[in-house]
């Protein structure tokens, strides 16, 4: 059970933001609800606050799911973060808003961090978007060995028509 008896005090906590711990119940509170007027305070929140309250802020938009759509440019923006628990909560809502996050997954695909394509591949694998496929093909070429190997984890997942020649090419 968490600290809160209903939505409406874990907003005005989150909004209040003046003790980090209510704050911090309160973030998860809005999460497991799945309290999708949240998601523009949750934004903002990963976009400004401390890792610990970023990674929350991630994992809430990921329970609410697509309904965080509007997340996205955050969300991507955090995927590049150095922080790998971020980047983990980041990719669990990037898969659960779904197709909407594929433009920005798959040009992910081309970031200089390798820890990042792999994150986008396994994303992408995750949402299994035909769309993507092309871009999962290039990244088979990828020097990094981890990025090559999930981006054919990812399009053994997608099972497309493209992604089988591609995969038999190899």
């Amino acid at each position: 059970m968490t600290a809160f008896a209903t939505i409406e005090e874990a907003w005005i906590a989150l909004r209040d933001n003046k003790d980090a711990q209510r704050r911090a119940a309160a973030i998860v509170h809005l999460g497991e609800q799945r309290y999708a007027p949240a998601v523009p305070r949750l934004t903002a929140l990963l976009r400004q606050a401390d890792p610990g309250t970023r990674y929350l802020a991630a994992k809430a938009l990921s329970q609410i799911g697509d309904e965080a759509e509007a997340a996205l440019p955050a969300l991507l923006e955090a995927l590049r973060a150095d922080d790998m628990f971020l980047r983990a909560a980041v990719t669990g809502a990037l898969i659960k808003i779904g197709a909407p996050a594929v433009p920005g997954l798959t040009g992910a695909l081309f970031d200089p961090s390798s820890a990042v394509k792999r994150a986008a591949c396994k994303a992408l694998g995750k949402i299994g978007s035909e769309r993507s496929v092309g871009a999962l093909i290039f990244s088979l070429r990828d020097r990094n060995a981890g990025v090559r190997k999930f981006a054919r984890e990812a399009l053994e997942r997608i099972d497309s028509p493209a992604a089988r020649a591609a995969l038999a090419d190899e």
